[in-house]
């Protein structure tokens, strides 16, 4: 029986207790780990570098690229060269331009890439595009929440990064499904709090997206909330949460007219494994629709990175 062949670029906490479950889950072949750490696993083959594993690969290992976003183009135009398909930890690049760059290899070998919002295949996140679609001039004020206590530790986010790390990690999110919901979109960095400050850093932006008011806060406080909320016209609201969440487990739309509140609760699977198991033939069709959103997310996050340095 065939069996998809990977090997992940980063060993940290994500890698083993997000990517490499799903890969077990569908029955994947681990073909290697990229790892400068000293690792010895007797289930695991380890490489001390990328170019020490595309040698010694199989030429139809799919490549996961767990690293920081400003080694992204670098690694992805190696394995690109290679031939080798891959997935992309998001955010995908930092700038417009390393995407380009990206995309224009993938396009001369005729491989595909990926960029990992896995959320994003979930039903959950296709119904909720789907109730967008059929009563967006309905809807007048769109609220998107995506707050987290902390960041992950040891992890590149500490690091003298020369970006502002949290815009990119964290409003990546915000941004795609913004782009996903309309080609109309207004959006100004109303405020940031203890910027500059990774560890605290929350983001106030406000804008319109088709004819609708959105309000977004992102970032790091002390709480946990992450929900998107449409009111319409007649001040019913429609709240999704959790919202940015590609782990399996429940999930649960409210409806809410005063006092009254209807609860549906759905169930999801682990998001990875579905990105993984698509087949090659799917993510090849798809690929010019999600080079213009990623070109689309990264000119927005360019936009958004602009006013950060003008306040």
């Amino acid at each position: 029986m065939y069996k998809k062949k990977f090997c992940i670029v980063g060993y940290g906490n994500h890698s083993k207790n997000k990517i490499l479950p799903a890969i077990k889950k569908i029955n994947g072949k681990i073909e290697g780990v990229v790892s400068k750490k000293n690792i010895i696993d007797n289930e695991l083959n380890f490489f001390i570098s990328l170019d020490d594993a595309l040698l010694n690969v199989h030429n139809e290992t799919i490549f996961i690229l767990c690293s920081p976003p400003d080694v992204h183009l670098e690694q992805a135009i190696k394995i690109i060269g290679q031939g080798h398909n891959l997935f992309i930890e998001k955010p995908i690049t930092t700038t417009y331009q390393d995407l380009s760059k990206i995309i224009e290899a993938a396009n001369n070998k005729k491989i595909f890439f990926v960029e990992n919002f896995m959320h994003e295949y979930s039903s959950f996140y296709n119904n909720f595009l789907n109730f967008w679609h059929n009563e967006k001039d309905s809807i007048n004020k769109i609220n998107i929440n995506f707050i987290i206590p902390k960041l992950p530790s040891n992890t590149f986010r500490e690091n003298n990064n020369t970006y502002p790390v949290n815009l990119f990690d964290i409003g990546c999110y915000i941004v795609s499904l913004i782009n996903n919901l309309s080609n109309k979109t207004i959006l100004k960095l109303k405020k940031i709090s203890n910027k500059g400050i990774t560890s605290k850093e929350l983001y106030t932006i406000v804008g319109k997206v088709n004819n609708s008011d959105v309000e977004i806060l992102f970032g790091i406080d002390s709480y946990y909330d992450n929900h998107v909320k449409m009111t319409n016209h007649e001040g019913i609201e429609y709240k999704y949460t959790p919202f940015f969440y590609g782990r399996k487990g429940s999930r649960l739309v409210q409806k809410i007219k005063g006092d009254i509140i209807d609860n549906y609760e759905t169930y999801e699977e682990d998001c990875f494994t579905i990105l993984f198991q698509k087949d090659h033939n799917y993510w090849r069709d798809t690929q010019n629709d999600r080079n213009i959103l990623m070109l689309k997310n990264l000119s927005l996050l360019e936009n958004l990175n602009k006013q950060y340095n003008d306040i």
